[in-house]
Order: structure tokens, then C-alpha cells, then sequence
């Protein structure tokens, strides 16, 4: 029996899309935005030195909570159907699908669980390609079946931990030729094979040298960092080390929240109410509102939001603190009826993990 285990060994070796290609990011994630549109994923799997047709006996993906999240995923995992899977410094979501795939649907997310998914049919289908080669490129991309909308799960991505990131198991019988490198006098038992694990050292050593690489010289930099205490924006290149850098995607990850507000004019003129998100930090925001008496009626609003009736004035608005989002509802004038402030609340923060 021969194995291949490997995680994903670049940033650009994994990615997600969640209204815009994202493939740098801490996390990746899975399921549905608030819109309804498909939020997906893909992996890929450096130098898998697996003969062209062998017979796959197991095939595992394992992916890591990167969170804890009680929200629900319905999702279909593909094979990227090519010989050897480029990278997804762009967005892979066109690219051909294999006929295999594998259902898998989760319910709750605990920060670094592992979740394993059986793969073995999809690997099969790409190592049969006629054009398939031991040592080329693998890759993953799921697509989502039936999540609800507002449903995203995330996991630990290359760029937010290089051990907890997706990782690839395959078994299959015959000889490996993975074991010529390990094992180097052994080399000699079949001249046709040397080739074949010379080149698959060579491509797996290459992500990680060139990962090491970019810290030491800084790379010349355009654009806004603002850096966390104690750190020199002008001398660090780590995300971590930083709290806005305008080369990531800083603005892709949302949460969504509904605040009411109900107050009676007989006896109140105004409401609030608070949501606390706790990101230690003043978030970007999106406020709507609607405002109506009795059943839920009318548009929602961009918020501060201002109105009158015949014999009353309204107005909505909100604050934002490092640690909460507060919004405030308030009529002027004559009423003795239930008002209601319907807010939606878009918080939008970094999607770094910061």
C-alpha cells in the first residue's frame, strides 16, 4: 500500500469566493451570503506522485473550523478536472468539474475541529485522465446545495495557519514512488521511476522556499498599513502584525443583524437598542431602517433616515463603539400609537482573522 499526505502549501493554493475572489485570506469559506449567492471554495494539492490509472483504495480532505459558528452548510465537493490544477491566484469557479463528487453538509462549527471528507471516487476520476502524470497538481472546489441564505462556514486557510490548513490523504495499492525519496538506496530498483520522484521533490519544495523568501527583502509597497502597537508598519510585511493593509480584502467578511426598536408614544418618545459585535475596533457599518406602526410595512431606508406624517416628526439613527453598534428611533409631535424601528445592521470587518 502507497500514501500521498499533503496540505495546501501557498496562498495561492487555496481561496474562496464570496462576492469577489478572495485567495490570501486567514479563512476560506462555504455556503450561502445573505443574498443567496454561492459562497465556495477550492484546494489544490501540490506534486501528487500518484501513477497515471491506479486503482485509489482511500481518499480523504480534511478541512479545519476556523470558528465557532452554530449556522448550517449543504454543500457538493468536485475534483478540478484537469491533468494538472494551475493555482487560484484567480478565480477557479469556471473551470471544469469532475463527474464524481462528494456531498457534505454540516450543522455547528467549534474553532479547530476537524471535518473529513471521503474523496476517494473524485481522485480516482482525475489519475485515470489519459493525460494524467505522477508528481502534476490536484485540485478541490465545492459548490453549494441547498444552504439557507446567511449561512457561511468558515475554515483555517494557508494564510492563517500552514497546520491547520486543508489537507489531502490518498492510499492506493502498488508500489509508491514516493518511497525512492525517502528511502534513496532503493532508488536502483527501477531506472523509469527516478524520474518521477526527482521532479515531484522539486515542485513541493518550491511554494515553501518561496513562502520563506518574501519576508527577508521587503517587497515595495503602495497603498494605506496601519499598524497594531508596538509595531513598525514601514519594517513588517505580516498581516498580523498590522490592522489594515489595502492589498487584502479587508471588507469581504459581513455580519448581518436585525435590531427592533418599539416604544408607545403615550407614555415614550424615543427607543434604542444595541448589538455588540466586540471586534475591539470601530467596524465599517450599513444601516437601514424602516419605520411603520401596526404590521411590518414600508421600504427600508439608508440610515440617518428622517420623515413626517400629518401631526408627527421621526427620525432614526446610530452609533458605533469599539465593542457595540447602538441605534436610536424618536418621534416629535402627537401620537398615541406603537411606533416600530426595523434596523438592519451590515457590519463589515477584515477578513484576515484580526
Amino acid at each position: 500500500m502507497a500514501s500521498y499526505s499533503s496540505r495546501v502549501l501557498a496562498s495561492a493554493d487555496d481561496g474562496y469566493w464570496a462576492g469577489g475572489w478572495s485567495y490570501n485570506s486567514s479563512q476560506v469559506g462555504i455556503g450561502k451570503n445573505f443574498l443567496g449567492g454561492d459562497v465556495y471554495s477550492a484546494f489544490r494539492f501540490n506534486s501528487v506522485n500518484i501513477p497515471q490509472g491506479t486503482t485509489i483504495t482511500s481518499a480523504t480532505l480534511t478541512i479545519v473550523d476556523g470558528e465557532n459558528n452554530s449556522k448550517s452548510i449543504s454543500t457538493r465537493l468536485y475534483g478540478i478536472d484537469e491533468d494538472d490544477t494551475a493555482d487560484f491566484s484567480s478565480d477557479p469557479g469556471s473551470r471544469s468539474k469532475t463527474t464524481a463528487y462528494t456531498d457534505y453538509s454540516q450543522t455547528n462549527q467549534t474553532t479547530d475541529n476537524t471535518n473529513v471528507i471521503t474523496v476517494t471516487s473524485i481522485v480516482q476520476e482525475i489519475v485515470n485522465r489519459g493525460s494524467w502524470s505522477s508528481g502534476n497538481d490536484m485540485g478541490f472546489i465545492s459548490a453549494d446545495q441547498g444552504s439557507s441564505n446567511d449561512n457561511i462556514l468558515r475554515y483555517h486557510a494557508y494564510d492563517g495557519s500552514t497546520t491547520k490548513c486543508a489537507l489531502l490523504t490518498i492510499n492506493w495499492s502498488g508500489a509508491s514512488p514516493s518511497a525512492s525519496p525517502s528511502l534513496s538506496p532503493s532508488s536502483s530498483q527501477s531506472p523509469s521511476s527516478s524520474p518521477s520522484p526527482s521532479s515531484s521533490i522539486s515542485p513541493s519544495s518550491s511554494p515553501s522556499s518561496s513562502v520563506s523568501a518574501s519576508p527577508s527583502p521587503m517587497p515595495p509597497f503602495f497603498g494605506i498599513r496601519v499598524a497594531k502597537e508596538n509595531q513598525d508598519a514601514l519594517s513588517t510585511d505580516s498581516p498580523y502584525n498590522l490592522k489594515f493593509d489595502s492589498r487584502f480584502g479587508t471588507l469581504k467578511y459581513f455580519d448581518k443583524q436585525p435590531i427592533n426598536i418599539s416604544f408607545d408614544a403615550n407614555n415614550d418618545i424615543a427607543g434604542k437598542g444595541t448589538y455588540t459585535h466586540n471586534l475591539g475596533y470601530y467596524p465599517f457599518v450599513e444601516v437601514f431602517v424602516r419605520v411603520y406602526i401596526g404590521t411590518p410595512s414600508g421600504n427600508y431606508e439608508y440610515c440617518p433616515f428622517h420623515g413626517a406624517g400629518a401631526t408627527v416628526f421621526y427620525h432614526a439613527n446610530y452609533k458605533i463603539t469599539e465593542t457595540d453598534i447602538i441605534v436610536y428611533g424618536e418621534i416629535n409631535g402627537v401620537s398615541t400609537s406603537t411606533w416600530n424601528f426595523d434596523f438592519l445592521v451590515f457590519i463589515y470587518k477584515n477578513d484576515l482573522g484580526l
